[in-house]
C-alpha cells in the first residue's frame, strides 16, 4: 500500500477539534455529531428541541468515545439565540473549528395547502439559517 494510502485516516481525524451542529437533536444532524464524536472531535450540538431524541446515547459519547458533548437548546432562526449558544459553547470549549449547519424542518403536506407562516418558517430554517449567518460571521 502506498504511503499516500496510509494518509488518509490522518485527514479525517478530529482529536481535539470543536465542532457545533445545528440540528442535531435528531436524524442527520445527530449522526453527524456521533461521527465527530467517534473521530475524536468534541461537539456542540444546537436544535430548538429541549432535548435531544436519545438523550442516554448522547451521554454515553463522552465515555465511549473520550469527547466533550454539549447540548444547547437553540431557535437558529433568533439571532439572540445563536449569539447566547454560541457564548455557551465558547465558555465550554474555548474555540470553535467547524460548523455543520444541519438545522432543517419538513412540513407533511402538500405545499400548496402550507400557511403562509409555515412556508416562512420553513424558509427561516432551511435556506436562510444555513446561508447568511453563519457564512457571514453573523453570529
Amino acid at each position: 500500500m502506498s504511503s499516500s494510502a496510509n494518509s488518509v485516516r490522518s485527514a479525517f481525524e478530529l482529536t481535539g477539534r470543536n465542532y457545533i451542529v445545528t440540528g442535531g437533536a435528531q436524524g442527520i444532524g445527530f449522526t453527524i455529531s456521533r461521527a465527530i464524536c467517534e473521530m475524536g472531535g468534541n461537539v456542540a450540538i444546537w436544535d430548538i428541541q429541549e432535548k435531544p431524541v436519545d438523550q442516554k446515547e448522547l451521554d454515553s459519547w463522552s465515555s465511549t468515545f473520550g469527547s466533550k458533548t454539549l447540548y444547547v437548546q437553540t431557535d437558529v432562526t433568533k439571532q439572540e439565540s445563536l449569539q447566547a449558544a454560541f457564548k455557551k459553547t465558547l465558555d465550554i470549549f474555548y474555540t470553535v473549528d467547524g460548523c455543520v449547519p444541519s438545522a432543517g424542518i419538513a412540513i407533511d403536506k402538500p405545499f400548496i395547502d402550507q400557511t403562509w407562516e409555515e412556508f416562512t418558517r420553513i424558509q427561516e430554517i432551511n435556506v436562510r439559517s444555513r446561508t447568511s449567518r453563519f457564512n457571514q460571521g453573523n453570529y
